[in-house]
Order: structure tokens, then sequence, then C-alpha cells
């Protein structure tokens, strides 16, 4: 099976769909037996704006986490940050649309629960893919040569190479030494 970041970050928008659908059927049932129909729509609507903005986060973390491994480390760490923030506004501006919106257009309680897709989608395909293939990596696509995850760890701990634990004494680096075989 593929688990590359293209193969992983499709199971995450496909989850992200399947989720935001339910949701929108689970409004329509629940809008209906309170005979309440045209609220409904301004609940699917904000749904569906908060499944569009999750897809959009998901690709913009998988082209930054592909662009962050190619760089330096402290770039590649500058990199995620900045980009970290443009998913935040992302976000920001979606509830935005959705308050000046609320009522007649949008349901910002719709939109909420949207936005709670993406935490889910990425749990259950990182529990899939852990209970489900424990053998394989997540890095799997790569042959040959250190993985991008592995780089991305090299250049972490180059970044902070003793870090601190839960109380606060100073732990080792968990460093990888890579040992050519011959």
């Amino acid at each position: 099976m593929d688990y590359s970041m293209d193969a992983v970050a499709g199971k995450m928008v496909l989850v992200v769909v399947c989720l935001s659908v339910a949701i929108v059927i689970g409004g329509f049932i629940f809008y209906e037996s309170r005979d309440a129909r045209i609220e409904s729509l301004p609940f699917a609507v904000g749904v569906t704006m908060a499944m569009g903005v999750n897809i959009a986060k998901i690709y913009l973390l998988k082209r930054a986490v592909g662009r962050s491994v190619e760089m330096e480390a402290t770039a590649g760490k500058l990199h995620l940050q900045s980009t970290y923030f443009m998913r935040l506004l992302l976000t920001a501006g979606v509830f935005l649309v959705a308050g000046l919106l609320h009522g007649t257009f949008v349901n910002l309680i719709g939109t909420g629960i949207g936005i709670l897709t993406l935490p889910v989608a990425t749990y259950s395909v990182h529990f899939f893919i852990r209970n489900h293939h424990p053998d394989v990596s997540l890095d799997s696509a790569s042959a040959g040569g250190a993985s991008p995850t592995q780089d991305a760890i090299e250049k972490l701990n180059a970044i902070a190479p003793d870090t601190k634990d839960a109380t606060g004494t100073e732990v080792e680096s968990t460093k990888t030494e890579q040992t050519n075989i011959e």
C-alpha cells in the first residue's frame, strides 16, 4: 500500500468529505424532526464552507511539509510556522464569513462542526495506518537513501539538539544514526 504524503492527504480529504456529508445528512434529519426545514440549508452551507477550508488546509500542509524538508533547518522551521499562520487565518476567515452571513445564509454552528472534521480525519487516518499496517512507515514511498521524514527529524534535531522532558530535566537528543551496511 502507498503511504506517501500524497496518498495520506488523499485519505484525509476522503475522510473529511465523508464526515461532512454525514453531518449534513444528520443536520437534515435533525431539522426535519423539529419542523424547521428552512434552517437545514444554512447548516449545510456552513458545513460545506468548512469542508472546503479543511481540504485547502490539508493540501497547504502537504505542500509546506514537502518544501520544508528540502530547505535548511532554520528556513524550514520558519516556513512551517508561516504556513501554520496561513492555515489559522483560513480558519478565522471562514468563521468571519460565517459570522457575517449568520442567520440567513450560513449557520455558525454548522461551520464550527465542519471545522472539527479535520482533527477527526487526522486521527482516524493515523489510527488506521498504525493499527492495520504497523509494519508500514508513512514515508515508505521513498526508495533508497534517507526518507523525507528522517531528513525532517534530523533538521529539527539540529535546531534543538537537547530538549527537556515534562519534568524539566535535560534529556539526550533523539538523533538517529544511520550506518552503512557493506
